[in-house]
């Protein structure tokens, strides 16, 4: 028997969505809690992987993919209580990449990854978009307009 297919209104569109949620075990008797991400918080850690290129006047004048603290920017966008409430602000990266090892935060991006649909593939994409930005920075001295 199939499953009756549901086409869903503007109601059950806007209506909140509860996210999974799913404990990480980083050894040594520690746990947290990762979450998915919704759609603006997808969108944010997305813009976290993009840096800006600015003239010497200030204006932006290019975007370059930035794979710099990948873990660490997926993590924060990620974690969470028990309740899963965020638990960080993006702004917490930074600080999270250098004070936390490295081994627990691959858990806790793996797991994020996996709860957020963040396939290697998607990974490699943006080591790939991030290497040929590289090679065409490296390849001229002059900054695009």
């Amino acid at each position: 028997m199939t499953k009756k297919r549901v086409l869903l209104t503007r109601e059950n569109l806007l209506k909140k969505e509860a996210l999974k949620t799913v404990q990480v075990d980083l050894g040594g008797n520690l746990i947290v809690f990762v979450r998915q991400m919704t759609g603006r918080e997808r969108e944010q850690f997305e813009n976290l992987l993009v840096k800006k290129i600015k003239s010497k006047t200030g204006k932006i004048v290019d975007y370059q993919q930035s794979m710099e603290d990948f873990r660490a920017k997926l993590a924060v966008n990620c974690l969470c209580n028990a309740e899963g409430v965020n638990l960080m602000e993006p702004r917490d990266y930074a600080t999270l990449s250098q004070n936390m090892s490295a081994s627990k935060l691959t858990k806790i991006a793996d797991a994020a990854g996996k709860l957020n649909g963040i396939t290697e593939e998607d990974k490699e994409e943006l080591v790939k978009n991030s290497d040929s930005d590289q090679d065409v920075a490296s390849s001229s001295g002059s900054v695009k307009n």
